[in-house]
């Protein structure tokens, strides 16, 4: 993995000293849901995000100008280098980045999650996948985990949701212990990628980032946050 920083906020454990410092100019986006406990994870994730990567840059939070790329992926104007991506559920906001201009993405999902588990996987997985998953002891965390797998790529690779999780391919088997383990998934449409899945007592989460294995500086260590 790129020297790569990542920083875990767990979003119950906010004060209200807490919020009143997150908040910023998100309040004022228009794409912010119109469901009230939606847009407050939504404004609190955002405004997260703009104070840790401005403490990173060492500026000012208002001075961070975010744009997209054409899909929706988001990034900084005047900071094209810094690389970044962010996820949140209910109770746990994580955020990812690095200044190497390695593109890189991250899912979290609880490990209690209420899902429909025989329709998900149907849904998502492969048949090789979908095989290994019948034959998993802990069906719930194979699915989980394959799944943050999946969203995490497709957020690297900026292509998101355009691009059915069936069709990606992670090559986990069932037996294979999957905290820390890192992989690769390649597609025609997006190239290939590597990724890092990670785990708490209460998550699942998965770190993705292109694949730069002949990249002369090679790889450095993940450092991780909590806060």
């Amino acid at each position: 993995m790129p020297n790569t920083l990542i920083i875990s906020v767990a979003l119950r454990a906010l004060s209200d000293a807490d919020l009143i410092r997150f908040k910023s100019l998100e309040a004022a986006d228009a794409q912010l849901a119109a469901h009230p406990q939606r847009r407050f994870e939504q404004l609190a994730s955002r405004s997260i995000r703009r104070q840790l990567l401005a403490d990173y840059l060492l500026v000012q939070p208002d001075l961070l100008a975010f744009t997209q790329q054409p899909h929706g992926k988001p990034y900084l104007k005047n900071n094209k280098h810094l690389e970044f991506s962010q996820s949140h559920c209910t109770d746990q906001f994580v955020l990812v980045m690095n200044n190497q201009g390695v593109a890189v993405g991250v899912d979290i999902e609880a490990k209690q999650r209420s899902i429909k588990l025989h329709a998900l996987a149907k849904r998502i997985l492969t048949p090789y996948e979908f095989g290994q998953f019948v034959k998993a002891t802990d069906q719930q965390g194979f699915l989980l985990r394959i799944w943050t797998i999946k969203e995490a790529v497709l957020k690297a690779s900026g292509l998101g949701i355009r691009l059915n999780l069936i069709e990606l391919e992670s090559h986990v088997d069932s037996h294979v212990f999957l905290k820390n383990k890192v992989g690769q998934v390649q597609h025609t449409q997006i190239g290939s990628w590597a990724y890092q899945c990670f785990e708490t007592t209460t998550h699942y989460y998965t770190v993705a980032w292109q694949d730069t294995s002949h990249h002369p500086d090679g790889f450095e260590q993940v450092i991780f946050k909590q806060i």
